[in-house]
């Protein structure tokens, strides 16, 4: 599995889409973390508009992260169709999508606490369990995280260099004022349904 062969999949893939995967990805973004950063912005010592911005996060990360998943998932498929509502296949299942959010963001946090390279590991391994709740949303939390920590025994490096290599995309990002964001998000962000799908086989 090459890096290049799965970005330049990927490009290929949004060929066409970009607008969808733009308009769709950036409302996944900001739910996730934009209205944290935004409000730490306002008040970064803390307080009332911070407290607001991490409730958004947490109560909401969950479900537009399984959307943000079953929305890259249909456009890497060529014979499924990629919409906006996408992002909100998980309203059904909420509870799951916020257990799993806040299980692996907890253990990721306790794993960090330590050292960040143990953190950054516990990140890889439970990497794939909302693409895998995605497929089959009759899976348990713990199902997710286990087939996920499984599937990812031997490719965790794969999946660190991936993501290092867009390091230099979202740098120029900070040069275009983060305007460049918009299109470096849905770029990762399809390559890592290729990935997924790649290693899932």
């Amino acid at each position: 599995m090459k890096i290049s062969e799965l970005k330049r999949k990927s490009k290929k893939q949004l060929k066409g889409k970009w607008g969808i995967a733009i308009t769709t990805l950036f409302v996944s973004l900001i739910i996730i973390s934009g209205f944290y950063v935004a409000m730490k912005l306002l008040q970064p010592d803390g307080g009332l508009l911070t407290a607001i911005g991490e409730c958004i996060s947490v109560f909401l990360g969950g479900m537009a992260t399984l959307g943000t998943c079953k929305f890259v998932l249909n456009l890497a498929f060529s014979n499924n169709e990629e919409k906006f509502n996408d992002l909100f296949v998980g309203i059904n299942i909420y509870f799951k999508t916020l257990g799993l959010w806040i299980l692996i963001n907890l253990t990721v946090s306790i794993a960090t606490m330590f050292l960040i390279i143990p953190g950054i590991i516990v990140s890889l391994m439970f990497s794939q369990a909302f693409f895998i709740l995605c497929e089959d949303n009759n899976k348990s939390i713990i199902e997710c995280l286990k087939q996920s920590l499984s599937i990812m025994r031997g490719y965790k490096i794969h999946l660190l260099l991936l993501e290092l290599s867009f390091v230099g995309w979202w740098i120029m990002s900070i040069l275009t004022f983060g305007i460049g964001v918009l299109w470096i998000y849905p770029y990762q962000q399809v390559t890592r349904a290729n990935f997924y799908l790649e290693i899932k086989k």
